[in-house]
Parts: structure tokens; C-alpha cells; sequence
């Protein structure tokens, strides 16, 4: 084995995490393995609420994704990810309370309480739909903790992108999120000794993992190809 340079560690550390959550059954549960690997923060995976109402207008790609029937409808939810104080992600949540109980709505219009731990009990799963990396402009060589800044300190620098559909463990469509990770997830882990090894063969525990490859807007980045279908911001 060989070390890694800072830029392809950096590269194989946004693949591996964009590998697991294709895998997994839900982020919330990544994240939480993520983290306790990498030792970033402690306690479990937490949210900020930053908006939730019925959408009057649902969009086009919400709508394919999740066909709500005569009589259902969609709720939007978007937070900020974290685990303690560290930010680690935002997400846009669109669901169905029809297809979930009274009690995870209850939780879900009330709480805080992340929607994977929210919708647990019916077993979800999660399709990738789209993934883009944008790995940092900063060479990660000349200081890793430059990767988690940003133009405006106050928004987190951007390193990954998923589309997913989340679904039950029946195949009931339940929601269509769109997530943003931030560069802490990979900074602080980029700053320690890292060997070079195939981190996309290892077993994961969940879903079979879906053939996904990540689009990359680094031409000098990993050579990897886009996802079926377009993505939709």
C-alpha cells in the first residue's frame, strides 16, 4: 500500500461517502456511521428545521417521483443536518403524510427528529436518483482545513449532491429528497493518514448497493461518468 496524495485522498473520501449513502437505507444512519469513523462531533445525528408547509404547487419532478393519488398530498420540510454543533448537510424533503401514521406526522410537523428516524418502523429504503461531486477548489496539500470554507462563512462549502427517492420497505414511495453535504464531512477526515485502498469494494450493511457513479464538476477531479437522467436543482 501507498499513501495517497491530499488531492486523491480528498477524492476517495467524497466517493466513499456518496458510495455508502447509495447504499444505505437512509442518511441519517450513514451520517452516523460517517461520523463515528471519522470522529467528527458526538451524540446522534440531529436537525434544524428551516421551513414546513402543504405545497399549493407541487414541482414537476416531485410529482413524477412520487405520484401522489386523488386526495393525497405533499408536504415540504427542509433542515439543516448536524451532529452536536457540527453542520454537516442541508436537505429538501418532499413527502406524502398520507402514505405515513398520524403519529410519525405528529412528529414530523412538531419536532425536530430527522425524517429516516421519523419513518423507521416501515423498514425505508433509498434510490439514487442523481449524484454530483464538487470537489474543492483548494488544493487540499497546502492546509486541509481550507476545504470547509466557503465565500460566505456563514454557508458551508458544498461537496456532494444526491437526489434519492425514499421508499418503504413495501416499495411505497414515502418522500423525494434533495441533499447537499458539506466539506466538514471530508476535511477533518482528509487532515489524518490515509492509505490507499479500494474503498469502493468493501461490504456494506443495507441495500444492495445500486450501480450509481457520481457526475463531477472538477474536470481534474475523478473520472467518473453522470447518473441516468438529469439532475433537477
Amino acid at each position: 500500500m501507498t499513501v495517497m496524495t491530499a488531492r486523491s485522498q480528498t477524492d476517495a473520501l467524497i466517493q466513499d461517502l456518496s458510495t455508502r449513502l447509495i447504499a444505505g437505507a437512509t442518511a441519517t444512519e450513514t451520517l452516523l456511521a460517517w461520523c463515528d469513523e471519522h470522529g467528527l462531533s458526538q451524540g446522534p445525528i440531529s436537525v434544524a428545521c428551516r421551513q414546513r408547509h402543504v405545497l399549493a404547487a407541487v414541482p414537476d419532478d416531485v410529482r413524477a417521483a412520487l405520484r401522489p393519488a386523488a386526495g393525497e398530498t405533499v408536504h415540504f420540510r427542509q433542515v439543516q443536518i448536524m451532529r452536536g454543533p457540527l453542520p454537516l448537510a442541508t436537505a429538501e424533503n418532499w413527502f406524502v403524510p398520507q402514505r405515513l401514521t398520524a403519529g410519525m406526522n405528529d412528529v414530523l410537523q412538531t419536532t425536530d427528529v430527522p425524517f429516516g428516524t421519523v419513518v423507521a418502523p416501515l423498514r425505508p429504503s433509498r434510490r439514487t436518483l442523481a449524484a454530483r461531486a464538487q470537489p474543492p477548489a483548494v488544493d487540499p496539500s497546502e492546509d486541509p482545513s481550507r476545504l470547509s470554507a466557503s465565500a460566505h462563512p456563514s454557508q458551508p462549502a458544498i461537496i456532494l449532491e444526491h437526489k434519492a427517492l425514499i421508499c418503504s420497505g413495501t416499495g411505497t414511495a414515502l418522500a423525494l429528497v434533495k441533499e447537499k453535504f458539506f466539506a466538514e464531512l471530508v476535511s477533518l477526515a482528509a487532515a489524518k493518514p490515509f492509505l490507499s485502498r479500494d474503498l469502493d469494494g468493501r461490504a456494506r450493511a443495507g441495500s444492495a448497493p445500486q450501480h450509481v457513479r457520481l457526475s463531477d464538476d472538477n474536470p481534474t477531479g475523478p473520472d467518473v461518468s453522470r447518473l441516468p437522467g438529469s439532475w433537477h436543482d
